[in-house]
């Protein structure tokens, strides 16, 4: 994407008075930031769009984003925007999914099949013995972790993952630029550098009250399902296990002491159908593709994507898909199809199961 795109994605973000689902609507009216800020007032106008919504759309100050264009310029800096070939394809059929993406470290993690793993800011002895268990055998299953960067079970699967040589992604509510807690600054360094740092926020965005929900949301929808290790009442952990619930996904608690304050969100989840587990295996036991990809050697390093390949793999589901499903959705001539299936498949992107081929 040259700068001049780029900047029309960064200026849709930026419209005074539109939220998450006023841009999507923007979006699906004019299919591109580009021709929306390029429509005449007459168009705008028929949209009956507010009067601030539509002077900030015509009064845009493009030069302002001079200084997001030097920040992607830096090593291993990323953005990704909505329908690119990196925007993780679980978290575009969400309901209201972010624009744009801002990302550090490893960008092709992001295709990775991922666990979100969450729990308590202040986890008792075994609730930290069972994350590093559970992270653990996960990793080894090929999974990423996908957390949230606080204290407590979030920091303990990140670095879990990052012992394993695993990879492990770090969901934040500030800007990248801006590691919350500052305690976490060498854990995010770390991640950086083997796993990915991701936000919504633009870089040296401060976090609100609003921004750690609306970071949950992520989580949960970059994840095929979330494990909730432990968790009160009135936690975080239940947003984001509740939003993957309403999003179709597979949710898993661990069970505790019935005495333990800690525990009691845990069964909450399990009262409202969350899948008890005693064992990673009761996870995969509900993950078919990944069930099949158990034990597969996650730590060998896989071939970095390229845009072109990227863009195929979008076509491939982490459940078995049909060939006759990636035709249609890539629209390419089935010798192309087949030549790149087994490219990726040696390459260790998908596997061939019965009725079709799976991302892993």
């Amino acid at each position: 994407m040259d700068e001049n795109e780029i900047r029309y994605w960064f200026a849709l973000k930026s419209i005074m008075g539109v939220g998450d689902a006023g841009a999507h609507k923007l979006l699906n009216h004019f299919k591109s930031p580009q021709k929306l800020f390029n429509a005449t007032t007459d168009q705008l106008k028929s949209l009956k769009l507010k009067p601030q919504i539509q002077q900030s759309i015509q009064n845009m100050d493009f030069d302002q984003f001079d200084p997001l264009l030097e920040w992607l310029d830096r090593p291993r800096h990323h953005c990704i925007t909505l329908g690119s070939s990196f925007y993780p394809p679980l978290l575009a059929e969400t309901t209201l999914a972010p624009i744009l993406l801002f990302a550090i470290g490893n960008i092709e993690q992001i295709l990775n099949p991922q666990i979100a793993v969450v729990g308590s800011r202040t986890p008792t002895h075994l609730g930290l013995s069972n994350t590093k268990y559970f992270c653990q055998s996960l990793v080894a299953s090929g999974l990423s972790i996908t957390s949230g960067l606080a204290f407590g079970i979030d920091a303990e699967a990140h670095r879990t993952a990052l012992d394993e040589k695993g990879y492990t992604i770090a969901v934040m509510g500030t800007g990248l630029n801006l590691v919350y807690p500052a305690a976490h600054r060498q854990l995010a360094h770390s991640i950086s550098e083997q796993g990915l740092l991701l936000s919504e926020c633009f870089p040296d965005e401060r976090g609100s009250a609003a921004s750690f929900p609306r970071r949950n949301r992520i989580i949960a929808g970059l994840s095929l399902g979330t494990l909730v290790v432990e968790a009160a009442l009135k936690s975080g952990s239940l947003i984001t296990a509740r939003i993957a619930m309403d999003e179709g996904r597979e949710v898993f608690a661990v069970p505790g002491n019935i005495n333990n304050t800690l525990a009691q969100g845990c069964h909450s989840l399990i009262k409202q159908g969350a899948k008890l587990v005693e064992t990673s295996d009761d996870m995969l036991d509900e993950l078919p593709a990944l069930a099949t990809a158990h034990k597969m050697a996650s730590s060998e390093t896989r071939p970095q994507l390229n845009q072109d390949t990227a863009e195929f793999l979008k076509s491939i589901d982490f459940e078995t898909t049909s060939l006759d499903t990636i035709l249609e959705r890539s629209q390419l001539p089935i010798e192309t199809i087949t030549n790149k299936l087994l490219l990726l498949e040696l390459d260790g992107w998908v596997i061939n199961a019965a009725g079709g081929y799976s991302r892993i």
